[in-house]
């Protein structure tokens, strides 16, 4: 999971954070779309906050829906397995920062998973679910 401080240093972080009043886990959110292109890429992922209450038909409710989208500048590496398994079910990600360049890593529950590694990175946040 991203640490605090990192979120607040990437443009569009200190939004994400405000959003969901904490470090989001994005543990079961679904990754959306992928790409990767002349040394960009992107991550959309629809996220949510998962609450400590049930339905009527005991299923947890979600709260603080939103679409999540990470824009990565200066792509230098890219190791993705069952890429074209998507969308996908995102198990944990996290977002790192290593010299000059962050890594954006995730384990999947279904789909795709993997790493990035680009020297920029830029989070949006729309709120809701996907169309």
């Amino acid at each position: 999971m991203p640490s605090t401080s990192i979120l607040n240093d990437i443009p569009g972080g200190k939004p994400l954070l405000e959003w969901f009043g904490r470090v989001p886990r994005f543990h079961d959110a679904y990754l959306l779309e992928i790409t990767f292109s002349n040394g960009a890429g992107l991550l959309r992922i629809h996220a949510w906050n998962m609450t400590n209450e049930v339905d009527a038909k005991g299923y947890f409710i979600l709260d603080k829906h939103a679409i999540v989208t990470l824009t990565l500048e200066g792509v230098s590496a890219i190791n993705c397995i069952d890429f074209d398994m998507v969308p996908g079910i995102i198990y944990g990600l996290e977002i790192t920062k290593a010299d000059e360049h962050f890594r954006v890593e995730w384990d999947s529950s279904y789909g795709v998973d993997g790493f990035v590694t680009a020297k920029d990175i830029r989070i949006d946040l729309v709120p809701g679910k996907p169309d």
